[in-house]
């Protein structure tokens, strides 16, 4: 059989840097890993081409004999029109993934089949079936996978050279209990992890594809920190033989900070970013959603303690808690600020399905409408301390903050002065870097207006003069700065109409 893979293209946000793609030769960040995965599942048999519309189009011709669509919350009106364009051609569709998974009443009818739950066991299942001619409407995940038994993906079936980065996975599921959080509801609150063998074996696939920068796209790496020590030194002994081929990120949780070892096997190994659902500086907040662990040490200690290993914190952050008022925008941003965090993903709070924050305000009557799964532009819950126009207006005003120039310069200069040292920052010129510097110089000074270029040159200059080693970290904050402010202007107007049509639907006389 001919088997078609699509993921759907993502919508604009701070997480996909369109604005600034083009100047490094890119289409989309990194891949979602669903697919590849899916395709290591099939057997080899069967042929099997991956289609990412992030980074090509979608073949709506082809002659396949099943067509797989995946997608996360924030894809399912996208999902929906491919999946009804492929079926009006008459081709066999079949839909899983993370919508599918948390939404599968939204799905049943619309496709001819639907998988819930994790793939490793129903689609190898469903495949036989097909074949046999007696395939089922639905495959649910009875048990949660045993990952130590999972193939490699296909990440040959990729078009590599489109993306910035390749993605892997070391384990899934997470044992914390956040109220607002999807993760748990997925995959379970124990950590599950493939073996060492099996991740090395995936990173090697990666170096031989090119790759410069893996995304391990754990939703908390450190879930399981015994095994995940036993990953890093295999990664630290690879490292060192292979003269650091390539950079690691990753998500983790805050109390890496607690743990000093873990720290250095994750700066040995050359982890050289880990994003961090820190959410709020307000202790109230995270304690209502079950936050717990953030709130055991001191918050701007601890970020500043993950900087001194030399590993930069990429922040979550979000506002519109029940313990929020009209000063947490303030707050917030000044923890920000003195906590040295240059990128921070800061976000509405939203509740998602089958979580439980979801049904708590849906109980409470405070739930207003289904979730978008895009933080970013709308939340669908009503706040309990200001009314929804002002948290539409007070995010708007915090993220213009966030990302006006001076401040931005000035915690990002704050954290390349103190950032730690890295175990592969020899100052060198790779091949490209060069280019790479002279197209950098050209959208930020040349073509950046003059507040721009004035903050771009200042900002190298600085490092450059204070600590020569960190300029292209420098020039790389840069341009991760226009692509966010740019979506940020765009996103500011989204806010502002937002908030019109709030107002002037509480002035509407009531029926």
């Amino acid at each position: 059989m001919k088997i078609y893979l699509v993921t759907p293209r993502n919508p604009p946000s701070f997480w996909t840097y369109d604005r600034i793609l083009p100047v490094l030769g890119r289409k989309c960040v990194f891949p979602n890993l669903s697919m590849p995965t899916v395709a290591g599942l099939t057997p080899r048999e069967h042929e099997v081409v991956i289609c990412d519309e992030n980074v090509e189009p979608i073949d709506f011709d082809t002659d396949a004999d099943i067509v797989g669509v995946t997608g996360y919350i924030v894809h399912q009106e996208r999902m929906r029109q491919i999946v009804e364009e492929f079926r009006r051609r008459g081709r066999f569709v079949v839909v899983g993934g993370p919508h599918a998974s948390l939404c599968p009443e939204e799905w049943q009818g619309r496709c001819d089949v639907l998988f819930v739950g994790e793939a490793e066991e129903t689609w190898p299942t469903f495949l036989r079936d097909r074949a046999a001619g007696a395939w089922k409407t639905e495959y649910r995940t009875e048990e949660r996978p045993d990952l130590t038994r999972a193939p490699k993906p296909r990440f040959d079936l990729l078009k590599v050279d489109r993306y910035h980065a390749l993605t892997i996975q070391f384990a899934r599921g997470c044992p914390f209990t956040c109220e607002f959080c999807d993760i748990i509801v997925m995959y379970g609150r124990r950590p599950r992890t493939k073996s060492v063998p099996h991740v090395m074996a995936e990173l090697e696939e990666c170096r031989r594809l090119g790759a410069r920068q893996v995304f391990v796209v754990d939703d908390n790496f450190i879930g399981n920190k015994k095994l995940a020590k036993e990953l890093l030194r295999e990664m630290v002994r690879w490292g060192r033989e292979q003269g650091y081929p390539m950079e690691f990120n990753t998500e983790v949780s805050l109390n890496v900070a607690q743990d000093e070892e873990l720290l250095g096997l994750l700066r040995d190994a050359n982890f050289t970013t880990v994003f961090i659902g820190i959410e709020s500086p307000r202790r109230e907040s995270l304690q209502e959603t079950g936050k717990i662990q953030n709130t055991r040490a001191d918050l701007v200690a601890s970020v500043q303690k993950i900087h001194a290993f030399g590993i930069q914190v990429q922040a979550g952050m979000i506002v519109g808690f029940d313990s929020d008022d009209l000063s947490i925008f303030e707050e917030q941003l000044r923890f920000i600020q003195d906590a040295r965090i240059p990128v921070s993903m800061t976000g509405m709070l939203q509740a998602l399905p089958k979580t439980r924050l979801h049904e708590r305000v849906s109980q409470e009557g405070r739930l207003i409408a289904a979730s978008t799964g895009d933080q970013f532009v709308f939340s669908n819950i009503e706040p309990r301390q200001m009314t929804r126009p002002q948290l539409y207006e007070g995010y708007r005003r915090l993220i213009a903050e966030l990302y006006d120039f001076r401040a931005y310069r000035e915690r990002t200069m704050a954290f390349l002065l103190a950032r730690g040292r890295r175990v592969s920052r020899r100052f060198e010129l790779r091949a490209g870097d060069l280019r790479l510097f002279s197209r950098v110089f050209w959208h930020t000074v040349v073509r950046g207006g003059p507040r721009r270029a004035a903050f771009t040159l200042g900002l190298w200059t600085r490092t450059a003069l204070r600590r020569p080693a960190a300029f292209k970290d420098a020039v790389s904050f840069s341009l991760i700065h226009k692509g966010l402010s740019d979506y940020m202007e765009t996103l500011g107007g989204h806010l502002e109409d937002a908030q019109r049509e709030l107002e002037r639907q509480q002035d509407l006389p009531a029926s």
